[in-house]
């Protein structure tokens, strides 16, 4: 999936036995993100926050990446942002071991986990790797607990942050009404609007469900009968924050 949220989601950990912790799933960082390309800044502005990373990332390959290079991207816009980041504590969480062929597996030279084990022994040793499955939960379990073992053993501290939300302008978004603009070159019609941004940012629209939500949230806003107030016929093609869709009644 190519989209990605467009704030962190914080979750607790529960765990049997051990000690629970909060855990922040920040929006995947996008190359230049130090020098503040897309939502870069704002993004590196959590992680500071954060006393353990995880790297999250695609062992297997499936979509043509190569985990090796994800972690040295990842690790180079924490340093353009602050070399501090890279002192964290690091886990990296090689995903989709499911899909990784046995084959694969069985040959040390292409074992992703073989690999990334090998670049982190040559750069950064301390660095841990936890073999994990999203999908089947393999490794999930182990992983978690590590990381709660972590979080025990480091001093506590208190540090306060400059405050971040601004209730005042937060709240004034909610009011900002959608805007509808015809492309005379290409006939498109885009709707923008913050509701309609940020509803994209945590909506799956590769699922029924997400789909079904995105249809109600626009006809629930009157986002249908805006665009047939603006000339938006069956056929015409619609834009919204990177996504395309065709308009039928």
């Amino acid at each position: 999936y190519h989209f990605t949220t467009l704030t962190p989601i914080l979750g607790v950990v529960d765990l049997d036995g051990a000690g629970g912790f909060v855990m922040a799933d920040i929006p995947g960082l996008i190359e230049g993100a130090a020098e503040g390309l897309g939502l870069g800044h704002e993004f590196l502005a959590h992680i500071e926050r954060t006393k353990v990373l995880i790297h999250v990332v695609d062992a297997s390959g499936s979509e043509g990446r190569d985990p090796i290079e994800d972690i040295i991207a990842i690790n180079k816009e924490l340093a353009g942002y602050n070399v501090d980041l890279t002192k964290k504590r690091q886990i990296i969480a090689a995903n989709k071991m499911d899909l990784v062929p046995g084959e694969e597996m069985e040959d040390p030279e292409f074992n992703p986990v073989t690999r990334i084990r090998a670049y982190l022994d040559s750069t950064d040793p301390d660095v841990e790797i936890y073999p994990i499955s999203a999908a089947t939960g393999q490794g999930i379990r182990e992983l978690l607990y590590h990381v709660s073992d972590i979080l025990a053993s480091l001093p506590k501290e208190v540090r306060i942050y400059e405050q971040e939300f601004n209730p005042e302008e937060e709240l004034a978004d909610e009011d900002v009404p959608f805007t509808i603009e015809r492309d005379p070159k290409t006939g498109e019609y885009h709707v923008e609007g913050p509701r309609i941004e940020k509803m994209l940012g945590y909506t799956n629209l590769e699922t029924e469900k997400g789909f079904l939500f995105l249809q109600k949230f626009i006809e629930d806003n009157g986002i249908v009968k805006m665009l047939r107030d603006a000339g938006c016929k069956e056929g015409d093609t619609v834009r919204m924050y990177g996504h395309a869709f065709d308009f039928y009644e």
